[in-house]
Order: structure tokens, then C-alpha cells, then sequence
């Protein structure tokens, strides 16, 4: 009977001491991430078609050719895309 108990808190020992430690070997690997742009949000940037400069965070963007244009005003951003 004794031997039973030890045998039992062994066992329970033994699996409380992998569940510390298994986790360690079974990590789920996160995918690298590019580094973001630091934007500050009091940062101006200028409309290119009416050349007003306005906050970042308050401007219209539209991408073109992998680069970011920032708009006062949808009409300023529409006769942009439309020019371009």
C-alpha cells in the first residue's frame, strides 16, 4: 500500500514538472515583422495639389506607385488621382 502512494505522488510529481517544462519546447514561432515608420501624430505633411500643409493624422492618403501622397480635401485628392 505504501508503495502504491509513492508511486502516485511520484507520478503526479513527474507530470506537475513536465507541464513546467514542455511549454518551453513547443513555442509557436512568430513570423519576423517589418519595422513600422515612427509617425508622430503633430507630424505636417503637404497636399501635392494645392500645396497646403496639414497634420498627418487629419490628411486623406492615397497610395500610388508604392508611395503614400496626404490631401487636405477629397476634391484635392480626386483631381490628383485623376491627373495621375
Amino acid at each position: 500500500m505504501v508503495r502504491l502512494v509513492i508511486l502516485a505522488l511520484t507520478g503526479y510529481l513527474g507530470y506537475k514538472a513536465l507541464q513546467k517544462v514542455l511549454p518551453w519546447f513547443w513555442r509557436p514561432q512568430i513570423p519576423p515583422q517589418r519595422p513600422q515608420p515612427e509617425v508622430r501624430a503633430d507630424e505636417l505633411v503637404q497636399d501635392p495639389v494645392c500645396k497646403v500643409f496639414i497634420p498627418r493624422r487629419n490628411a486623406l492618403v492615397a497610395r500610388k506607385q508604392d508611395q503614400d501622397f496626404f490631401f487636405c480635401s477629397e476634391g484635392c485628392r480626386k483631381k490628383f488621382l485623376k491627373n495621375a
